[in-house]
């Protein structure tokens, strides 16, 4: 080990107090370092700064890029599915045109938490594509979309519609494109109402379409 890096080791001590508090500090500076410069913005250097910390913090406890972007996938994975499981849990029954329109609000509703936070969205979409080119990274990405197609499969099951898991990768995958739609092509006031009727248009469409064989 470098003196450079003994030294570093010795400085990340100071910020917040352990390690587990250092880490997320850092892995949600670097959602945000993310947000703003896209991927290629994406150092060692630029996560210590954003986070206020002294210059090879990051790199003492993520001591690779690659290192860091599995970190980084693993986090944002975690903090969005936290609130898919909760959109799940709270949609006991979706039967109905009355339970349709519940999944709809309450989905709407999340969407509208995520487009709060664009870098957040911005970052679990860099990832996604990074991880097309580095399979080494491709685990916590695979692991979020099916931890995420299994909770809407699971609300399609109690509508009692055939193709379960097809009908839920449908929605997963239009979703994505609603998600990022929001944030490209409405101003924050028409966010909302642009969300809301996406949304309706994607559950019903796909809830209800028939599967062809």
């Amino acid at each position: 080990m470098t003196a450079r890096r003994r030294a570093a080791r010795r400085r990340a001590g100071s910020g917040p107090e352990g390690t587990v508090a250092r880490q997320e500090l850092l892995l949600r500076s670097a959602i945000t370092v993310v947000g703003r410069t896209g991927m290629r913005g994406l150092t060692h250097r630029a996560v210590d700064r954003e986070a206020g910390m002294p210059e090879g913090t990051c790199s003492v406890y993520y001591r690779t890029r690659l290192a860091l972007l599995t970190a980084l996938a693993s986090f944002v994975a975690a903090e969005l599915h936290a609130d898919v499981r909760a959109l799940g849990e709270s949609l006991p029954e979706v039967t109905g045109d009355d339970g349709v329109e519940r999944a709809i609000d309450a989905t709407t509703e999340m969407l509208l938490r995520w487009s709060e936070h664009p870098e957040l969205v911005i970052t679990i979409s860099e990832l996604a594509l990074e991880a097309a080119r580095t399979p080494s990274l491709s685990e916590p990405i695979i692991a979020w979309r099916l931890n995420l197609t299994e909770v809407v499969e699971d609300i399609v099951c109690r509508a009692e519609h055939p193709e379960p898991h097809l009908r839920a990768e449908a929605i997963v995958a239009s979703l994505d494109g609603v998600v990022l739609g929001g944030l490209l092509a409405t101003s924050r006031a028409d966010r909302p109402a642009y969300l809301r009727s996406m949304v309706s248009l994607v559950l019903r469409a796909l809830v209800d379409a028939p599967i062809e064989a």
